[in-house]
C-alpha cells in the first residue's frame, strides 16, 4: 500500500514539474503571438487610416489569451485523461497539440496583417485551406464550418 502511494505521489510531482516547466514555453508562445498580432493589428489599422478603438482591440487581446490558456489546458487534459493512459501520448505532446491548432489561426492573422502592411496581395489562408480540405472529404460538414467561421 505505501508502494503504491509513493508511485502516485512521485507520479504527480513528475507531471506537475514536468508540465510546469514545458507551460511555461507554451505560456510565453502565447503571449509573443498575440502581442505580435495586436502590434500588426493596430499598424495594419493605422496604414489604413481606420478608426480603432483601444479598448475594443484590448477585449479582443485578453478573449484571445483566454482562448489560448484554454486550448492549452483542454489539451493538457485530455492527455492526461485519455490519451496517456491508453499509451498514445503524453500530457505534453497533448497540450502543445492543443496550443499548436489555437496558434495556427493567430499566425494566419499575423501573415496577413505584414502582408497588407507590405503591399503584399495575400491569396493563402490557413483557414480556407483547412475548410477546402474538409469539403473535399464531405461537402456538407465543410459548408456547416464555412459558415461557422463567416459567423464568428
Amino acid at each position: 500500500m505505501m508502494v503504491n502511494n509513493m508511485t502516485t505521489s512521485t507520479g504527480k510531482a513528475i507531471v506537475v514539474g514536468t508540465m510546469g516547466g514545458e507551460a511555461r514555453w507554451m505560456l510565453i508562445l502565447i503571449v509573443v503571438l498575440i502581442l505580435a498580432d495586436f502590434w500588426f493589428g493596430v499598424s495594419e489599422s493605422l496604414h489604413k487610416h481606420e478608426h480603432f478603438r483601444f479598448s475594443r482591440a484590448g477585449r479582443r487581446t485578453c478573449n484571445k489569451a483566454v482562448d489560448y490558456i484554454t486550448y492549452l489546458i483542454l489539451g493538457s487534459v485530455l492527455g492526461l485523461a485519455i490519451f496517456e493512459p491508453l499509451g498514445w501520448a503524453d500530457h505534453v505532446v497533448t497540450a502543445a497539440v492543443g496550443l499548436g491548432l489555437g496558434c495556427i489561426w493567430e499566425l494566419d492573422s499575423i501573415i496577413g496583417h505584414v502582408c497588407v502592411l507590405h503591399g503584399i496581395e495575400n491569396k493563402f489562408s490557413i483557414k480556407r485551406f483547412i475548410i477546402a480540405l474538409i469539403k473535399k472529404k464531405d461537402a456538407d460538414i465543410g459548408e456547416a464550418v464555412d459558415d461557422a467561421w463567416k459567423d464568428e
